[in-house]
């Protein structure tokens, strides 16, 4: 099925050094499933900018694993606010090495703002970053003092409607948290917008869980 008049867009976040090993690998997969809704994103120390022909997304941030939260919230806010993506009205949060094997049915979502698996334990592995991230980072030695709520496994892959994303785009405590994809939740959670589980392995395989 040819899915290029689609609105959602596919967001795979890599970074600098990966990104020669997984941009091919991406391309591929995409033209195999016949499917051009697609970027990769990886960080640079300039200003953010959008290469269309080769789909790649640019964004001006802290492109180690640290940084992942301020990545993270300034790809969502560059494609709300740039005409480019005008088109789309949901995207889902890959990791550069997951695999897709079925493209999501628009329907299956079309009443969502932000799904995925959704971990509802409030006590969640406050050390999983540390060692991770760089060195003089605060994080890789501090454990993570913050709250839990539901949230959608960054892991596994989320959905986020344009909606959702004109609700947070404007913070700017990215660099305050560590879990990219708990701090996105704790953001909706504040607009009142919970995570809505659905069994999104029917659409994407994560090789590392």
């Amino acid at each position: 099925m040819n899915n290029n008049n689609s609105t959602i867009l596919y967001i795979f976040f890599t970074h600098k050094l990966n990104f020669n090993n997984v941009y091919t690998k991406i391309k591929t997969m995409m033209s195999n499933l016949n499917n051009k809704n697609y970027i990769i994103i990886k960080g640079i120390d300039l200003e953010s900018y959008y290469d269309k022909d080769e789909q790649v997304l640019n964004i001006n941030c802290n492109d180690k694993y640290e940084g992942l939260p301020e990545k993270v919230l300034k790809t969502f806010q560059y494609i709300v606010n740039n005409i480019e993506f005008n088109n789309y009205n949901y995207f889902f949060k890959l990791d550069d090495d997951m695999i897709i094997n079925k493209l999501i049915n628009e329907n299956d979502i079309k009443n969502y703002n932000y799904c995925g698996k959704v971990n509802i334990n409030y006590n969640g592995n406050r050390k999983w970053h540390i060692g991770k991230c760089s060195k003089n980072s605060k994080f890789n030695t501090m454990e993570y003092k913050g709250n839990y709520i539901p949230w959608c496994l960054g892991g596994y892959g989320y959905i986020i409607s344009r909606n959702a994303i004109n609700l947070i785009k404007n913070n700017i405590n990215y660099k305050e948290n560590i879990y990219e994809d708990l701090y996105i939740s704790l953001l909706l959670n504040e607009n009142n917008m919970k995570p809505i589980h659905i069994n999104i392995q029917n659409y994407v395989i994560s090789p590392d869980h």
